[in-house]
Formats: C-alpha cells, sequence, structure tokens
C-alpha cells in the first residue's frame, strides 16, 4: 500500500513538473512577444523623432541667410542626415497645387483630368466645389447645395464657406476614396492663389496642363540664376517627411508651413499630420 501511494505521488510529481513546464514556456512566449512589441514601438517612436527632426532642419535652412544649400520647393525628394539616419524629405510650395478655395473652372477641370475622372463626371464635381466654398445657397448648373444634401438624406450640408482642410472632398457627392487619394498630393487651401505656377507643379498636372517637364526645368533653372535663393523660400510649403523603422514600417509626416521674413514669427505651422495623407517612400537605400 505504501509502495502504491509512493508511485501516485510520484506520478503527480511529474505532472506538476510538465504543467509548470508548459506555463513556464508560455509566459516566456508572451515575455518574448511583449519585449518585440515594446522594442518595435521604440524603433516607431525613434524614428517619428527623426522624421520631425527633419522637417525642423528643412525650416531652418530655408530661414538661414547664410546657407549655400537650396532647398528644392517642387516636390522632388532628398536625404537629410539626422545623426547617423537618413531621412527622406520633399518640400513644395503649394503654389504648385491647385487652391481649392481659388482655383476657377478650367483649373479645376485640369485638376480632374489629372486624376483621371471622365469628361461627363467633371461638371458636377466642379459645381460641387464651388457650391461647398461659396457663401450662399444658390446651385450652380450641376452642382448640390444644402436642400440637395438633405434630399439624399446625407447628415451633413453644404459648407457654404472655404475648405478648411482638403479632407472635405469627401463630403461631395461622386468623391470616393479613390478619386480623394488621386486628388490629395495635387490640392491644397493654403496658397490662396487662382493660379498654378508650373515649375513647383507635380509632373501630372504639368502634362495636364500642357507643358514638359524639360521646359518647366528649363525655366526653373533660368529663374534660379536671378532670384533670390531666400525670396523662393520664403511662403507657404507642404513638407514631407520619412524614415524607415526597420522590417518594412515608415514612419512619415506632413506638414505645411508658413515662412517668412517676421522676426516675431518667422515659422507658422497651418497642419501637422502622422501619417500624412500620401506616404513618401524612403528612397532606394536609405533607411534607420
Amino acid at each position: 500500500m505504501k509502495r502504491r501511494q509512493q508511485g501516485m505521488a510520484l506520478i503527480v510529481v511529474l505532472w506538476l513538473i510538465v504543467l509548470l513546464s508548459v506555463m513556464a514556456a508560455g509566459h516566456s512566449k508572451n515575455v518574448h512577444t511583449d519585449t518585440q512589441l515594446a522594442s518595435r514601438q521604440v524603433q516607431v517612436a525613434q524614428a517619428r523623432g527623426l522624421a520631425e527632426a527633419g522637417i525642423n532642419h528643412v525650416i531652418l535652412e530655408m530661414l538661414a541667410d547664410n546657407s549655400t544649400y537650396e532647398i528644392p520647393i517642387d516636390g522632388t525628394a532628398f536625404p537629410v542626415q539626422v545623426y547617423d539616419t537618413q531621412v527622406t524629405l520633399a518640400v513644395r510650395k503649394t503654389n504648385g497645387l491647385v487652391d481649392l478655395n481659388a482655383a476657377d473652372t478650367g483649373l479645376l477641370d485640369a485638376l480632374l483630368e489629372a486624376c483621371g475622372v471622365e469628361d461627363g463626371r467633371r461638371p458636377a464635381l466642379i459645381d460641387a466645389i464651388l457650391d461647398w466654398r461659396d457663401g450662399d445657397d444658390l446651385t450652380h448648373l450641376n452642382g448640390i447645395e444644402d436642400k440637395d444634401y438633405l434630399a439624399a438624406g446625407l447628415p451633413w450640408t453644404s459648407r457654404d464657406d472655404s475648405f478648411k482642410a482638403i479632407d472635405e472632398l469627401k463630403y461631395l457627392p461622386g468623391v470616393d476614396q479613390g478619386l480623394f487619394e488621386r486628388m490629395a498630393p495635387l490640392v491644397t487651401v493654403h496658397s490662396g492663389s487662382a493660379r498654378l505656377d508650373l515649375d513647383n507643379a507635380p509632373p501630372i498636372l504639368v502634362a495636364t496642363m500642357g507643358r514638359d517637364e524639360s521646359g518647366s526645368a528649363t525655366l526653373r533653372n533660368g529663374r534660379a540664376a536671378t532670384a533670390n535663393r531666400r525670396d523662393r523660400q520664403l511662403g507657404t510649403f507642404h513638407i514631407y517627411a520619412s524614415v524607415a523603422a526597420g522590417a518594412g514600417t515608415v514612419a512619415s509626416i506632413e506638414a505645411v508651413v508658413s515662412t517668412s521674413r517676421s522676426t516675431d514669427k518667422p515659422v507658422t505651422i497651418h497642419e501637422w499630420r502622422e501619417p500624412p495623407r500620401q506616404v513618401l517612400p524612403p528612397l532606394e537605400g536609405v533607411g534607420g
């Protein structure tokens, strides 16, 4: 009887050892997973900090009187070294983008054509933009005003004021997510200009407006010889920054910033978005 009890005790001990081993293995796995997640969060936070540093570096370069380096303001991607990491940056002056609050019907039509919108759909979208931003309740020929939003059962009406952000395009009938994503890199609400500076415009707008990239570059280089570097780098800009955080993760920021000669307020930040509406991929061979 005593031997049988000893045997049962041994079996219980063995089962307890197996159970504790399984529990220890599970705990070890959880600890490993938590460590990986924590490490990942640290990497992303570091990458975000580096992206912010890249944007600040660009702003300081644009304001510096004694800088010999001219920041490209036509959306060209370029690297900047921050500590031991290269940050991919791109800067585009807002006069190279279509201002939703100032563009006339011709420029809006060119914008929609560049985004691949068919001829027959463009008039309704143009008039919807005009009705959204004007201050009255009169409907353009193909547009949509408050009563039309309500009749369609939508929980909003026309703003009847200027666009405050380009995200408001999503409220317009006919602007689905795909079209918005094509329009977002080409528009702004910060230039206040009814004209488009093709020297700073995205290539697809340049092509749609009827001037090739080589002609644009020629005019840009000719102007650079006579214009003051500082003058070109004052104004309002969309600045994009991206940093590779490892394992395919990219930390990206978009800032809309104004620079001026004012000593009281040389920099004004209008927008700061994480992630940006468009993600700027790090340049090939550039990473953290």
